[in-house]
């Protein structure tokens, strides 16, 4: 069927949008290499045509529940406007889950959603058990979408520290330069007043009188100036903060209309009421990754690439002689423990004493918070962190534990569904058999 003017038209709104320069991407430009195999995977699971049992405009759907479930606002703007863009129902936006044109199976994965946003070691057989039989495909490559955009939106609120990092250190450079400037005018000031003193014994008054109201003129003209320019600072400062206090009271309330009932907030796992999921049992490199690639081939081919890439990824930092440097590499496979175990995956035969030997306590904390609730790091922390790192291996780090961190999501997802499929042949056995 040939598009339309108006298809084609909103298919360039469309591509446009998609293209704008996200303003944690200048952050992944440090790795360009890296940024170009990411961009990818999003385009690939998220908005290019596929063998995908479900719609563009139901993927991005669930862009806006990832990024709901853990309050990214900048991330579910975006991904209303795309909705939006494509034709998506205003509806859908207006009223959330609540909207009775969303399909249950996409309402369904809301739990779902939150559950490996939060606590994805609490996910069960039992929740695949409300949805319709004969949507394997759909369960993983939602699985797939869902923690990529979930991923995305820890790396974005991890980032949004170091930028606001950045914006500290320019506004100090600011602050040094004008004091230089300052001292400077004040020299200038000190100049002038010794060649007053001298033109005061002159005998032309006149010419001293008109001096004086040339640099009286110009002196005011110069606070004018100043007065009108924090005027405008004020202005623009109190009109954003009254847009911000706006945004708050009303933020939550948006946030939960693409979150289910079932509303979950990460806390630690606890080990003494909640079990662990043994590696030689289940893990992700021998048994989960192969259920994606049966069921999300595509969609998988392309994350799989993705975590290649950055596991080999040479960071060539400048700082690798500097010996209170860490060598994150070296590192890379003690991080994976530790973050696994602390959402419950244990490692009988690893040596978890190793943890406290070669992570420092500054970074394990931060690594945690990024894994966790990137939101809670502190100014300190990060500062901490960077006396350990320079900003080029903090960054990767964020990439590094983001991605074990959506590793480990995803192995809980397929465990589940393991146990479901296995559930539901017995229950199928013993109703025969009965």
């Amino acid at each position: 069927m040939a598009q339309t003017e108006q298809d084609l038209e909103k298919d360039d709104n469309f591509n446009l949008s998609k293209n704008i320069m996200k303003i944690y991407e200048p952050y992944f430009l440090i790795f360009p290499d890296y940024y170009q195999i990411f961009v990818d995977l999003l385009n690939k699971i998220i908005y290019e045509d596929n063998d995908s049992p479900f719609s563009l405009q139901y993927k991005v759907f669930f862009g806006i529940m990832a990024s709901s479930t853990l309050y990214n606002e900048y991330l579910l703007d975006d991904f209303k406007r795309i909705f939006l863009l494509l034709g998506g129902e205003k509806s859908w936006i207006e009223q959330g889950l609540k909207c009775e044109n969303i399909p249950e199976h996409i309402k369904g994965m809301s739990v779902i959603n939150n559950i490996l946003a939060h606590k994805p070691w609490i996910m069960d057989w039992r929740h695949f058990s409300s949805f319709k039989t004969g949507l394997s495909a759909f369960f993983f490559q939602s699985a797939i979408i869902l923690t990529t955009i979930q991923r995305l939106a820890f790396i974005s609120s991890s980032l949004n520290l170091i930028i606001h990092n950045d914006i500290v250190e320019e506004e100090k450079k600011k602050k040094l330069e004008t004091i230089k400037v300052k001292k400077k005018e004040e020299n200038e000031i000190k100049d002038e007043e010794k060649d007053d003193k001298l033109k005061e014994k002159e005998d032309d008054k006149k010419l001293y009188i008109d001096t004086k109201k040339k640099k009286y003129n110009k002196m005011e003209e110069r606070i004018q100036n100043v007065i009108t320019s924090v005027k405008k600072k004020y202005t623009e400062n109190k009109e954003e903060d009254n847009k911000e206090e706006n945004k708050d009271i009303n933020k939550k309330d948006i946030f939960k209309l693409y979150i289910s009932d079932l509303i979950i907030s990460y806390s630690d796992f606890n080990p003494h009421i909640e079990k662990y999921l043994h590696l030689e049992d289940f893990n992700w490199e021998e048994n989960a990754k192969y259920f994606y690639f049966d069921y999300a081939g595509k969609e998988m081919k392309y994350l799989d690439k993705e975590l290649k890439f950055l596991k080999n990824m040479d960071l060539d930092s400048k700082n690798k002689k500097d010996e209170k440097k860490l060598d994150l590499f070296k590192l890379g496979g003690v991080i994976e423990k530790y973050i696994a175990l602390i959402f419950g995956i244990n490692d009988d035969v690893y040596n978890y004493h190793l943890t406290n030997e070669y992570i420092p306590v500054e970074l394990k904390r931060i690594i945690k918070k990024i894994a966790c609730g990137p939101e809670t790091i502190k100014e300190q922390e990060l500062s901490l962190c960077l006396e350990k790192l320079n900003k080029k291996e903090l960054i990767y780090l964020i990439f590094e534990v983001t991605s074990i961190r959506q590793r480990i999501s995803l192995t809980f997802f397929a465990k589940a569904f393991e146990d479901f499929t296995s559930n539901n042949i017995l229950l199928k056995n013993n109703s025969i058999d009965n």
